[in-house]
């Protein structure tokens, strides 16, 4: 244990500040720690996967992207079909986008576009838990719980797959939040399943503001960044509080340094090293932690991202995985407490407004900045990028200038290593309701995800009691996706 001296001051559950700041303990300046040295201790061995796409960054929009209105635009279909915007060609020929994703249709060329996604799951929660783990829930309901017996997330089953080697960092990070947080709720989905919650991908926290209060489906751009869980301070904490703690961090510092000045640090196990690592990464210069702070970039690589959450979240996505984190998941939230975006994706409302002052622009922007970064620092070609929602929307605009849940035909952009480049997988028909031909179901795509990490689609997973589980919830790979 990593002891901070300090005074004796009880908390109002017993609990002394000097017994609970400690490594390998419960918490910093009050807030806990995760269920990081929960992972079983055993022999050393590696990744299965010795696949083309050695990383993995899914990017999720959560609510549910209209297809109509990103990568399959309709405009040959009546209006009430195709909506208010235009299409734009992307540098493949004969195929187009929507005309405010200009610069993502540059990348078109290094990418596959499966136009035929779908499920029979029409519900928010149900659909992210059938869409991230390949198995659909039980019963749809209006909450649809978490469950040890549901099937693990792709970030979980990377965690698991990665869990005997000497890593500095998780094999999969979860931004900017869990998805339910900003609705003071939970949703399945990217939890380990019958694997056990020690294989849940570690989950960020953020902080998330704007320069207006919102109303209902209100097109604002949320500012905020990705937070370490465990370092930041509560919400409610006080600049006089803060005062009084000035000593305990300083003390906290020094304490630091000399254990790492001991050498004891080196000898802590796998797991112990990362509780501590994490505990003090503001206060060592290489923590392998600092991968979350983007403070070291580039101001014009920052601003062409976005000052925006999103465009934090995806900069954050880029260092870790150039850091060796295997499985990074960007969502994009609600945040209905904070009274900012409260719709996310899910625009059954003033559709074509929000999309076009907001949801693309800053989409455009960061997925963009996100690829032209990859591609220059020669991490494109191990790396695959996803974008992907739960459902679609329908095909026909409502009263309300909105589109409904509709999860029978939606997009999925598969961007960089292990997939053919330039090329467009199945189509929808005429006005975007149901795939034409070659439809890809949940299992099908996570199964195609794995086989290009260059995973054995036909292996096992086992929970707790030793049963298996086929990986990929008996999906077959779309061959003809792959390179």
């Amino acid at each position: 244990m990593l002891n901070v001296l300090g005074n004796l001051k009880r908390a109002c559950d017993g609990v002394t500040r000097r017994d609970a700041i400690t490594a390998g303990g419960l918490s910093l300046l009050g807030m806990q720690l995760p269920e990081l040295l929960a992972a079983e201790n055993q022999q050393p061995a590696g990744f299965p996967g010795q696949g083309p796409a050695k990383n993995v960054i899914l990017v999720y929009l959560f609510g549910g992207p209209p297809l109509h209105d990103t990568f399959d635009p309709k405009f040959g279909a009546p209006k009430e079909i195709r909506g208010e915007f235009g299409a734009t060609s992307t540098d493949v020929p004969g195929v187009h986008f929507c005309d405010l994703l200009p610069r993502v249709s540059k990348w078109m060329g290094r990418s596959t576009l499966i136009r035929s996604a779908r499920h029979h799951t029409n519900d928010h929660s149900a659909g992210l838990l059938y869409t991230m783990t390949g198995k659909p829930a039980a019963k749809v309901q209006p909450a649809v719980p978490i469950l040890p017996t549901q099937a693990p997330s792709m970030n979980s089953v990377v965690e698991y797959l990665s869990r005997h080697e000497q890593r500095d960092l998780p094999a999969s990070v979860w931004m900017p939040c869990y998805t339910g947080w900003g609705q003071s709720s939970t949703r399945p989905g990217l939890y380990g399943g019958f694997l056990g919650r020690q294989y849940d991908p570690f989950i960020t926290k953020c902080r998330v503001h704007s320069d207006k209060e919102a109303k209902y489906a209100h097109p604002e751009r949320i500012k905020g960044e990705v937070l370490l869980p465990d370092v930041a301070l509560p919400e409610q904490l006080t600049l006089d509080r803060l005062d009084r703690r000035r000593s305990l961090t300083a003390q906290f510092g020094r304490e630091v340094d000399r254990v790492e000045r001991s050498g004891a640090v080196e000898a802590f196990d796998r797991h112990t090293r990362r509780a501590f690592d994490l505990l003090t990464a503001t206060n060592r210069p290489n923590s392998p932690w600092r991968a979350f702070d983007v403070s070291s970039e580039q101001p014009g690589l920052q601003s062409r991202y976005g000052d925006n959450l999103y465009g934090h979240s995806m900069l954050v996505a880029r260092r870790l995985v150039e850091s060796g984190v295997r499985f990074v998941t960007v969502t994009w939230e609600v945040f209905e407490k904070a009274k900012i975006d409260l719709d996310g994706w899910d625009t059954h409302q003033r559709n074509f407004n929000i999309l076009r002052d907001h949801r693309l622009p800053v989409f455009d922007q960061a997925y963009s900045a996100l690829c032209e970064d990859l591609d220059s620092r020669g991490l494109l070609d191990d790396t695959l990028l996803l974008v992907m929602g739960e459902m679609g929307r329908t095909p026909k605009i409502n009263g309300k200038g909105g589109r409904d849940h509709w999860s029978y035909c939606s997009n999925i952009l598969m961007t960089g290593a292990g997939v053919k480049h330039g090329y467009v997988h199945g189509s929808s028909d005429r006005i975007g309701a149901y795939p034409s031909d070659r439809p890809v179901g949940p299992e099908a795509f996570i199964a195609t995800v794995y086989k290009a990490m260059g995973l054995d689609t036909s292996m096992s997973i086992y929970d707790p009691a030793d049963r298996p589980y086929p990986i990929a919830q008996h999906g077959e790979p779309v061959e003809d996706i792959l390179a």
